[in-house]
């Protein structure tokens, strides 16, 4: 697809890092599959990635963490880096 930030580069399959905060919590997420701008490297994540990685969220919050770096997984389970 084309970038909607620069207008000029297509997407492309890759993985990113996402970074979550809230309150006094930092959530860091490695290998979360996206596409990824080739030209400005804007990061587009899938409505399913995005509900999977707040739901992972939302969990660690429960748990009571403050900083929590996790792998997400191709087969949707979570794994802790």
């Amino acid at each position: 697809m084309k970038c909607a930030i620069c207008r000029n580069g297509e997407t492309e399959s890759g993985v990113t890092t996402v970074t979550l905060e809230r309150k006094q919590t930092t959530l860091v997420f490695k290998q979360v599959p996206a596409e990824i701008c080739e030209n400005c490297g804007e990061v587009y994540l899938s409505s399913q990635i995005n509900r999977a990685l707040f739901k992972q969220a939302e969990q660690e919050l429960r748990r009571g963490v403050f900083l929590e770096m996790v792998n997400y997984s191709t087969n949707n389970d979570w794994c802790v880096a």
